[in-house]
């Protein structure tokens, strides 16, 4: 199952005649949609240091991903995207790269989070 989250446009009326009205998008599922795209498909946690999959470009936490592919090396098995949806069956380390954009965008957001209490 796939939840797609749409914004809901607000109208409101302008105080100067300049504009008519003003669009603005509803804060609460701004949040959400951000909120939902930091958290990682294993540990369904927030992510410190996430990893970006180059073959099906998904993210999760870097520990997490690698314990999982340590663990089904050991049993000689593949490792298949945690990703609800993603047919990618064959992750591999190597696979793996530093998600920096992530990161920044996850560290930002905490930052704001935090100045606004």
């Amino acid at each position: 199952m796939k939840i797609v989250l749409f914004p809901i446009i607000v109208r409101l009326k302008s105080d100067n005649n300049d504009n008519d009205a003003i669009e603005q998008i509803d804060e609460d599922i701004a949040v959400t949609q951000s909120q939902v795209n930091f958290i990682c498909p294993i540990t369904q946690m927030e992510m410190k240091k996430p990893v970006r999959n180059k073959v099906c470009g998904h993210s999760y936490e870097q520990d997490a991903i690698l314990k999982i592919i340590q663990t089904r090396k050991q049993q000689k098995k593949k490792v298949r995207c945690p990703k609800i949806g993603c047919s990618h069956d064959d992750v591999k380390e190597s696979d793996l790269v530093q998600d920096e954009a992530l990161k920044r965008a996850i560290d930002s957001q905490n930052k704001q989070s935090w100045s606004t209490l």
